[in-house]
């Protein structure tokens, strides 16, 4: 679901909801309803929502599939992947297997992204759980 999504990338960017709703020019508390009811997003918001907070990659957006975030690992990945087909190249090797090597690259590249998400969200849930505990019950060493 889109909006579970974009629920998502506010809390990777640690932003409160309403901050969000007034960035991309939505009625306070909207964003929160729809998520909560299951509702939609109307295009016009994604439009915003992707012309403000361009680091989103759309593919993502849209259907979970690929990274959260646009960034130097795509970037590195595809410059890697340039220099590894032209070296290819160079040693005579034919285009399928240069194009299943690149989609190996490509399929790695994802998987990546999507760790270092899981990792970022493990991350936010442990600080938020030590911030939950209870200091009160600790053990009386004395």
């Amino acid at each position: 679901m889109i909006l579970k999504r974009i629920k998502q990338f506010i809390d990777y960017k640690g932003m409160a909801i309403a901050a969000f709703e007034r960035s991309i020019g939505m009625a306070n508390a909207s964003f929160g309803k729809s998520l909560k009811n299951g509702g939609a997003i109307g295009s016009d918001k994604l439009e915003k929502i992707l012309s403000i907070y361009p680091e989103i990659s759309p593919i993502w957006l849209m259907t979970g599939k690929g990274n959260m975030i646009i960034g130097e690992n795509e970037e590195a990945t595809k410059q890697q992947a340039i220099i590894a087909n032209e070296n290819l190249v160079k040693q005579g090797a034919t285009p399928e297997l240069i194009t299943e090597l690149l989609n190996r690259i490509t399929e790695q590249a994802a998987e990546i992204g999507r760790l270092q998400e899981q990792i970022h969200q493990m991350q936010n849930r442990l600080g938020k759980d030590a911030s939950d505990a209870n200091t009160f019950d600790t053990a009386n060493a004395g």
